[in-house]
């Protein structure tokens, strides 16, 4: 039972990333409605992720795994929450948008990572997929994350840079990533060294 359920949340959480990455690639990697509501639906399996780790079913840690989710599920609903054209607006002044890089970054991790569980579950080994997974973190993660605080300035410029509660505690957790990034990136570089030893 637990081995059929990680098998169809893998398999659901594949084809929702890839679904999302190529809807998003064909759209010129820019922000558009249906895009956004993929986007929150992909990231939106990620409870069941949370859940997999908290329970022991997945062996994972369950404190890296919320950590990394909260901080996903606040940038989606900050997308969600500005409204559609001042994110359009806003996001097609900067040189790079936060929308392509965590569209790019988001998706492929968890397109690699959902194969790699699955070659996991079914004990096959794809070395290529091994590879993928322990060495596309080196400049995802990092992409990512440079993505996340793009759409923090979007959200910060739409309500005009006001000193209020609400920015203010954006402001608080754009400065725990200098805290926590470094653990969870260099929790990946041993999890590297040690799988591809």
């Amino acid at each position: 039972m637990k081995k059929a359920w990680l098998i169809s949340f893998n398999i659901i959480t594949l084809i929702a990333w890839a679904l999302f990455f190529f809807h998003a690639a064909l759209h010129g990697l820019q922000v558009d409605a249906q895009s956004l509501y993929m986007l929150a639906l992909a990231q939106g399996l990620a409870i069941f992720e949370v859940m997999n780790a908290v329970i022991g079913i997945a062996g994972a840690n369950w404190l890296l795994t919320a950590m990394q989710v909260f901080s996903r599920f606040l940038i989606a609903g900050l997308l969600l929450f500005i409204p559609f054209e001042t994110l359009v607006e806003i996001d097609s002044t900067l040189p790079v948008t936060g929308f392509a890089l965590i569209s790019i970054a988001w998706s492929i991790t968890e397109i690699v990572r959902a194969l790699y569980y699955l070659t996991d579950l079914f004990k096959k080994e794809i070395k290529a997929i091994t590879f993928s997974r322990y060495t596309f973190f080196i400049l995802l993660y990092p992409m990512g994350v440079t993505g996340e605080f793009l759409v923090m300035y979007a959200f910060w410029k739409w309500r005009e840079f006001a000193i209020d509660p609400i920015n203010i505690i954006l402001a608080g957790i754009a400065l725990s990533y200098f805290v926590f990034f470094p653990k969870l990136y260099g929790h990946m570089w041993k999890q590297r060294k040690k799988k591809l030893a």
